[in-house]
């Protein structure tokens, strides 16, 4: 009988990762997302500051228009004037009674006889819109639009106390 002599086993290798093309597909997504993302350049907006600028303590010569927006929608002129009823949320978007329902002609017009005084009285006009905390977003952008027609940019936004 022959002794067959044991072999002993040969040590096995660590399992080991083919980490290259894990790499070449990050690669490939990143270059897709690079080319793929749209860059969007927003519009830079001024932003003054309170106490940025010393005015040397003198008041300007024109009071600031105010504009109420109240919860239902209402819009008032310098508190008294109503230029706009509230909003009837049952209107559909995109029809004429919608559309009807969000111009705000008298407000422009009171906006553009305020723009022309500030320009009379060589200062800027400035306008502080007031809203309701339940106020609709829409009537807000309504009047923001008013403004941007009526061409003032000082607007100063606040939130009516509650009641």
């Amino acid at each position: 009988m022959a002794r067959r002599k044991q072999r002993e086993a040969e040590p096995e290798e660590e399992p080991q990762m083919n980490m290259s093309s894990m790499m070449d597909a990050c690669f490939l997504l990143l270059i897709y997302f690079i080319v793929a993302t749209s860059l969007v350049s927003e519009k830079r907006l001024s932003v003054s500051l309170p106490g940025g600028e010393s005015t040397g303590g003198t008041p300007p010569p024109l009071e600031p228009g105010r504009i109420k927006i109240e919860a239902n929608g209402s819009v008032y002129w310098n508190g008294d004037m109503a230029m706009a009823g509230p909003m009837d949320p049952t209107l559909k978007p995109r029809t004429p009674e919608y559309r009807e329902q969000r111009q705000m002609g008298e407000l422009v017009e009171a906006l553009k006889n305020l723009a022309e005084a500030a320009k009379a009285a060589d200062t800027t006009p400035i306008v502080m819109v007031e809203g309701a905390t339940a106020t609709p977003h829409q009537r807000i952008v309504d009047v923001m639009a008013a403004l941007s027609e009526a061409g003032i940019t000082t607007v100063g936004l606040n939130t009516a106390a509650q009641e």
